[in-house]
């Protein structure tokens, strides 16, 4: 008989744990641009606008030095700074390689919210 309260208590304490996971990720669709964070960290404490120009005319030469892609990628978007995971980075890096634009990069970025960082699932060029 006292196994009942202890299992029940136990299934409570899980079911408690696996909502606030799922809570912590807010799934999102951001529109902004892609910079990396050696070049933009410092930066994204700026007033908005100047944040934005900053981020706006980075250009993809600089985003591919060896420095800046160690260094990781996020999204600047609607006046905030999203680092980007791992999976994150490495689309990043490839959209780099590949775009045609030499600044201007501006991405649309699908994934999950997790303390002010993005767990990309999708990332693409805007228009």
């Amino acid at each position: 008989m006292q196994k009942s309260p202890i299992l029940s208590s136990l299934l409570v304490l899980l079911l408690v744990v696996a909502t606030s996971v799922v809570w912590a990720h807010e799934k999102v669709k951001l529109t902004g641009y892609v910079v990396d964070v050696m070049c933009f960290g410092d930066h994204a404490k700026d007033k908005v606008e100047d944040a934005t120009r900053i981020a706006a005319e980075h250009t993809k030469e600089c985003a591919l030095m060896d420095d800046c892609v160690k260094s990781g990628y996020g999204l600047y978007a609607d006046g905030k700074w999203y680092p980007f995971d791992a999976k994150g980075n490495e689309l990043a890096k490839t959209l780099f390689d590949k775009t045609k634009r030499s600044d201007h990069l501006k991405v649309i970025v699908e994934g999950m919210k997790h303390e002010d960082k993005i767990l990309v699932e999708k990332l693409t060029e805007a228009e």
